[in-house]
């Protein structure tokens, strides 16, 4: 070959081979910066962004069911309370002594909702807190008659304030459940509540417990 020859020989061939270069390869395997590569981003994206977006919302509707249980709004069937005798009013006897009403400061009542209206047992404490009532623990307990206004269940100490919560709720069963200490007063809310009697309809006489097979 002769320096005319070699002169105008391409420098990308060597021997009759060509020579690869950045451009070459750059053409044949695509970078970062293609059209695919790009939709692959977006895609990845959007994936973590719906993930994101529920994993927000199921911690949303956890906050707001713990709220919901903790107000005895909303009501889960499988962490009642099981069934006993006092909530379920079944009773060998009642009291016949004859008590003296009670300021309804002097009493402390723990309020349960002994149906599935979401709120009742909040309601109710409400209710009573507003007449001077001492209000304790509020939740959910099982009645197996929920067709009642309410059970007032107490221990040999609590009969006083049992009269008096009796008082001003009408129509309501007295349940001794034979607890020996303590003057605290269970209140388990039936089906048929509609709210506490009148201020001034309240008596103040001494009297006895109502129960449901009172005689």
């Amino acid at each position: 070959m002769d320096a005319k020859e070699a002169g105008r020989q391409d420098p990308l061939e060597w021997h009759g081979h060509r020579i690869v270069t950045e451009d070459d390869l750059a053409y044949s395997f695509p970078g970062p910066t293609d059209k695919s590569s790009r939709r692959r981003r977006k895609w990845r994206h959007a994936i973590h962004g719906v993930v994101l977006g529920f994993l927000l919302l199921l911690v949303t509707a956890s906050v707001a069911g713990a709220y919901l249980l903790m107000t005895g709004y909303m009501v889960i069937p499988a962490w009642e309370h099981k069934p006993d005798p006092a909530a379920s009013a079944e009773i060998s006897g009642c009291p016949r002594d004859v008590l003296d009403y009670a300021k309804p400061d002097s009493a402390t009542v723990n309020v349960y909702n002994g149906t599935r209206i979401p709120g009742l047992a909040k309601k109710v404490a409400e209710d009573l807190q507003r007449r001077g009532f001492k209000i304790g623990e509020v939740g959910n307990r099982t009645l197996s008659n929920t067709s009642i206004i309410a059970a007032v269940v107490s221990g040999t100490e609590g009969r006083t304030a049992a009269l008096t919560v009796q008082r001003h709720i009408k129509d309501t069963e007295y349940v001794s459940d034979g607890r020996i200490e303590g003057s605290a007063v269970d209140l388990v809310v039936g089906r048929k509540y509609v709210g506490l009697v009148d201020k001034e309809r309240i008596s103040t006489e001494e009297g006895r417990l109502s129960c449901p097979r009172d005689d």
